[in-house]
């Protein structure tokens, strides 16, 4: 049958020592580290040593983004502060179903808006990751004040920080949806946590 659409399954489990490897690779490109805070390579002994503080550490949770069963991404979180949970990701995978990056932004929200003790999800971006910001501003965060960054190729930059009141997202998400292409609500609508 032709006409029929299909769009890809976005499973979200968490990172086990099976995926070490391939989240080390991921982590390692250039242009991941470039959107990190810390952008210095990672050693295959750094990684595992994190990896061995995460089993203990209740308050991050880090979970492998698969769409149709092939890992293409990394989704991250941890407790800020009460009610306060900070998230962050990356596609580690460039040949990625178009809208990946917007079905990240709507997992996480998804995500800590089905945690009841939550009240805010929160974000940092680099500022010259214009992409990201735009995004955030486009599902509806508040700013808050910026950060001071430090330097990155020679130019100083700032940190946009970003907050998400979860019953916003909870009263408004069918209507923020409603915005985006057609395709992507349907993707949406397949998001799977396990």
């Amino acid at each position: 049958m032709t006409g029929i659409k299909t769009y890809p399954i976005s499973h979200f489990s968490a990172l086990t020592a099976a995926d070490l490897e391939r989240v080390w690779h991921w982590r390692n490109q250039s242009e991941i580290r470039r959107n990190m805070h810390n952008d210095a390579p990672i050693s295959w002994q750094e990684h595992l040593s994190w990896f061995d503080k995460l089993q203990s550490d209740e308050s991050r949770q880090v979970f492998i983004f698969k769409q149709n069963d092939r890992p293409i991404g990394v989704l991250n979180f941890s407790q800020r502060s009460q009610g306060v949970i900070e998230w962050g990701c990356y596609l580690g995978e460039t040949d990625v179903w178009p809208g990946s990056g917007l079905l990240l932004e709507i997992a996480a929200l998804d995500y800590a808006a089905t945690q009841i003790e939550l009240s805010s999800l929160y974000a940092e971006v680099l500022s010259f990751n214009q992409s990201v910001v735009r995004m955030h501003e486009f599902f509806g965060y508040q700013p808050l004040p910026d950060r001071p960054g430090q330097m990155r190729n020679d130019e100083p930059y700032m940190v946009n920080v970003f907050s998400y009141e979860l019953d916003e997202w909870r009263k408004n998400r069918i209507r923020v949806l409603a915005r985006l292409p057609k395709q992507i609500c349907a993707a949406a609508d397949l998001i799977q946590f396990t």
